[in-house]
């Protein structure tokens, strides 16, 4: 793990999602992934740009997200990083949180269901 990855911008899943630099490749999940996040993201209502950085974490995240774990356990543990992470960078209302953690929850079994 690079320096870059370590420190403020978590260790994995259970710190948040990792921040993957510009040289790295971040793991693809199905086409329909990325668009669907996306639509999540929209309902904040903050600027496109300022989220990528956590955005193309969670994808990064759940599309890595295989293996003996259980998904829902890798998911749940994906999306608490972002929303942790968003907490602390952005003021939202509890309300805007909780209906994009279920715009999340969402696309999480969606995922799950196409495995």
């Amino acid at each position: 793990m690079t320096d870059e990855r370590k420190g403020a911008s978590g260790s994995g899943p259970e710190d948040g999602p990792l921040r993957p630099s510009a040289t790295e490749d971040v793991p693809a999940g199905p086409g329909w992934l990325e668009p669907e996040v996306d639509k999540a993201f929209a309902t904040l209502g903050l600027p496109a740009e300022a989220l990528r950085p956590l955005k193309d974490s969670y994808v990064g995240c759940i599309a890595n997200a295989t293996g003996p774990v259980d998904l829902d356990v890798a998911h749940d543990a994906c999306r608490k990083g972002l929303l942790r992470a968003l907490k602390a960078g952005f003021t939202l209302s509890p309300e805007a949180l909780m209906a994009f953690e279920q715009s999340l929850e969402a696309v999480e079994a969606d995922l799950t269901a196409s495995l």
